[in-house]
């Protein structure tokens, strides 16, 4: 599975120069499921070119809609090259693949149609791992998350809205309470992300927190008993975290 492939702009193709790279350099000539968090272009741009050259099965989005020309024209390629296209509710559309099990916990929120409250919230269970991907859930996204009362515990977590003030409440991350919290972020990015006081919240949990603006690419290897995280830079060793019983 293949969860968002960045973005496509000025011709330059995450999904074709960076997401494909990797999957072929690991031998990956095939993916079975991709996944979009939300509609927009940081998060889909890359998709186009992963969903015509790896042959999905199917394609995971969101109820919320896009008035992106960019996106229309995936849509487009998806149904011409025969891809079914699966809107993700409160319910994953496959319970487990090899082993692990896959739970949708944002559903249809639907807050004020936001494209980032509305992102797909997954969380992946691998007997007593958990990774958990957020998209770009805000604050009310987060907090209408925590009203279901969802099991949001994770060993991993991919940080919401990379890393953005907007987002990673105190009570999100204590319902959490991630090993290790993941910052995906560009280096200097116009935005400024991530937050300083996101970074102080994660690093006042106890979480390891890593940032790709600083490590680089992060690889997760998990079994069902601990996972091994490591960066492309060197500023972080290889961790290697054991599951605590709940």
């Amino acid at each position: 599975m293949v969860i968002d492939a960045g973005g496509s702009y000025g011709g330059f193709d995450a999904g074709e120069r960076i997401v494909a790279q990797y999957l072929w350099s690991q031998k990956i000539m095939r993916v079975d499921y991709l996944a979009l968090s939300h509609p927009d272009l940081d998060h889909f741009g890359g998709l186009d070119f992963i969903a015509m050259n790896f042959a999905p099965q199917s394609f995971w989005t969101t109820t919320v809609p896009s008035l992106d020309v960019s996106y229309a024209r995936l849509m487009d390629d998806l149904e011409r090259a025969k891809i079914p296209i699966v809107q993700v509710r409160d319910t994953a559309p496959v319970a487990a693949i090899g082993g692990v099990t896959i739970s949708s916990l944002n559903g249809d929120t639907g807050i004020a149609r936001s494209h980032n409250n509305s992102s797909m919230v997954l969380r992946f269970n691998y007997g007593s791992i958990s990774i958990l991907f957020t998209g770009d859930i805000e604050s009310a996204g987060e907090r209408a998350i925590l009203e279901k009362r969802a099991d949001l515990h994770a060993t991993i977590l991919k940080v919401p809205h990379h890393g953005s003030a907007t987002s990673s409440t105190a009570a999100f991350i204590a319902a959490v309470r991630p090993r290790a919290a993941v910052i995906s972020d560009g280096y200097l990015n116009n935005f400024h992300f991530p937050a300083p006081a996101v970074v102080e919240r994660y690093l006042e949990s106890g979480a390891i927190l890593l940032r790709t603006d600083l490590d680089g690419a992060v690889t997760v290897d998990a079994t069902p008993t601990q996972a091994t995280v490591q960066t492309l830079r060197t500023r972080s060793p290889s961790i290697k975290i054991v599951a605590h019983a709940r």
